[in-house]
């Protein structure tokens, strides 16, 4: 059998080494100057809004935040209770609770952003679940890289019933984790109602060659925030890590991500608008013992 083996293997290498033509990709004309928001509401912070233009995907300059408009949140109570945000006088496009005021989430509730703009009516909405609590978290070496790599693992339990879905944000030093490549989501599909023992969230991968990329570090504080986000936000995200795996041969094609915002005048609208309930951690800090359980090999 080992010259087809050869042979095939043969064939592979020609016809993937062969392969080198450029295939430039169009942009729309139509996808571009489109608007955008990021706004986020939790059982801890407050409801902020973040209304920008979208650039090309080529252009490495700064979001342009829009000032100007009229951007209010509101629930689904009876009767509603609404409030409009202000704009950040330092930041164009930021707007977020007046000064002294407060509107936090409250979970099973379903909250509504509307903006107005120059004669545009774009809204977005968002449910906030419960949350199960985080019992506990620990840091230690990581079986994913034969313990050459520390990773922080979370203890606690699932909330019963399938159509849960959950968040990860890592905190090094009260400093948020918060490229892409840190996202961490996942569903209740297969651990439904269960106790989840030693949950891997996050794996300190770097080049064992280059200790300065290391993400965890001796003497380095761990707080890790559970929050629970809606199906249509797990969506979201998933085309994210999607999109973020482009360039590769299997990777999907690029695109833009759909989120939950619509326009009165029918155009897309990018962004997302999420609901968290939230659940913080103990913190975890990175000594001499945790330290020396390392393989430095």
């Amino acid at each position: 059998m080992k010259p087809y083996i050869i042979l095939i293997l043969s064939l592979f290498i020609l016809v993937f080494t062969a392969c080198e033509d450029v295939i430039e990709v169009p942009l729309s004309e139509e996808n571009l100057d489109l608007f955008a928001v990021e706004a986020n509401i939790t059982t801890e912070n407050n409801a902020y809004v973040y209304f920008y233009k979208s650039i090309r995907v080529d252009n490495d300059e700064a979001y342009p935040g829009i000032s100007g408009a009229i951007v209010t949140i509101s629930d689904n109570n009876v009767p509603s209770k609404s409030m409009q945000l202000v704009e950040n006088s330092s930041k164009n496009g930021y707007y977020s609770v007046p000064e002294n005021e407060a509107f936090l989430g409250e979970v099973g509730k379903e909250y509504t952003v509307t903006i107005q703009y120059e004669g545009i009516s774009i809204a977005g909405k968002d449910k906030l679940e419960r949350v199960e609590p985080i019992d506990s978290i620990q840091v230690r070496p990581s079986l994913r890289g034969d313990k050459r790599f520390m990773g922080i693992f979370t203890y606690g339990n699932e909330t019963p019933g399938l159509g849960n879905y959950y968040k990860w944000d890592i905190y090094i030093n009260d400093t948020l984790l918060s490229d892409s490549e840190y996202l961490m989501f996942a569903s209740d599909e297969l651990v439904d109602g269960n106790y989840i023992e030693s949950f891997e969230v996050f794996t300190d991968f770097h080049d064992i060659n280059k200790p300065e990329d290391r993400k965890l570090l001796l003497g380095d504080s761990i707080l890790v925030k559970q929050t629970s986000i809606s199906q249509q936000a797990y969506l979201f995200y998933y085309q994210m890590y999607d999109q973020s795996m482009t360039g590769s041969m299997f990777s999907v094609p690029p695109a833009n991500i759909k989120g939950n915002f619509t326009a009165s005048d029918g155009k897309i609208v990018l962004g997302i608008f999420t609901a968290n309930d939230v659940s913080t951690s103990n913190i975890a800090v990175i000594d001499e013992t945790i330290e020396s359980q390392l393989d430095e090999r």
